[in-house]
């Protein structure tokens, strides 16, 4: 068990140290079971530093042609707010800003 958790924790600093090296899309990232939520969390910030940073390099005309993935980002940090908010029965909020309390 304890070689699991381990390797759980090693795959886990791997993919915020890089999140690029082990997953394509931010997406992915949400729908690994390997991860917790605040590890998953972890990850995306990571990527949206990165992100945000490769932003300000285009912007400066610096840009290596790497895709800009800010969007996708944090959207991903939304499926996973939203997921939660699911699970936890507060649901999303409506338009008023209220959450629905089934």
């Amino acid at each position: 068990m304890r070689q699991a958790r381990a390797n759980s924790e090693n795959y886990a600093a791997g993919a915020i140290e890089n999140p690029t090296r082990l997953y394509k899309r931010p997406s992915e990232v949400v729908g690994d079971v390997r991860l917790s939520r605040e590890e998953k969390l972890a990850v995306l910030e990571a990527w949206e530093l990165e992100a945000r940073a490769l932003a300000v390099a285009s912007e400066e005309s610096m840009s290596g042609g790497e895709p800009d993935l800010l969007s996708e980002v944090v959207k991903a940090r939304l499926a996973l707010d939203n997921a939660t908010a699911a699970d936890n029965g507060t649901g999303a909020p409506t338009k008023h800003g209220a959450r629905k309390t089934f």
